[in-house]
């Protein structure tokens, strides 16, 4: 990677890592992009460079997490058990959303926005269930029906239990061990 690829991954990587910090302690809707520009060091101008919007951070990080996903699934070891390996993939893709400081409280916020209606959430949601089903596919040589099968129980298992103790207040660490069980739970029909 050349000195200005890096230049630019580590600038945008600083407006990231601001915006979660600021998020975290303001709050979605009270943190601005010119205060987001300002932490990281850069121009408003700068900022809107790497992203259109303010949400569109979030769904760096989202993405960032699906590629983080795919690679761990990716370097699964031959012969591994496909449901060991797609839940130790969602944990590191659970672990890295609280490191970014996406808190439960935060992307709660966050989905109110018009950019998260059902409609534009669901064809993103689509698009990283056929990178994680697929990375399944090619790392164990599973079915394409049954590594989407085992990633759609994943997802949904994980997303309802998030909801609900984002609903309740839980800490995030409570939250994330809950999410977690709760992936291992929706694999252990799929486990031989």
């Amino acid at each position: 990677m050349s000195l200005r690829e890096r230049k630019k991954q580590q600038t945008r990587q600083a407006l990231m890592d601001a915006a979660g910090r600021l998020f975290d302690e303001q709050g979605y809707d009270a943190t601005t992009v010119d205060q987001i520009a300002a932490a990281a060091g850069v121009s408003p101008r700068t900022f809107f460079t790497y992203f259109r919007h303010k949400a569109d951070v979030l769904h760096t990080h989202s993405e960032e997490r699906v590629d983080a996903g795919v690679a761990a699934i990716l370097a699964g070891r031959p012969g591994e058990n496909p449901a060991e390996l797609l839940a130790r993939a969602f944990d590191e893709m659970l672990a890295e959303s609280w490191t970014l400081g996406l808190t439960p409280g935060l992307v709660g916020e966050a989905y109110e926005l018009p950019i998260f209606s059902p409609r534009a959430s669901l064809d993103r949601s689509n698009r990283r269930l056929e990178r994680l089903a697929g990375a399944l596919v090619s790392a164990c040589g599973i079915e394409r029906m049954t590594a989407f099968a085992m990633v759609g129980a994943v997802i949904g298992a994980v997303s309802g239990t998030a909801a609900v103790s984002m609903s309740e207040g839980r800490p995030d660490e409570e939250t994330l061990a809950l999410t977690s069980r709760a992936c291992r739970q929706a694999l252990a029909g799929f486990t031989p």
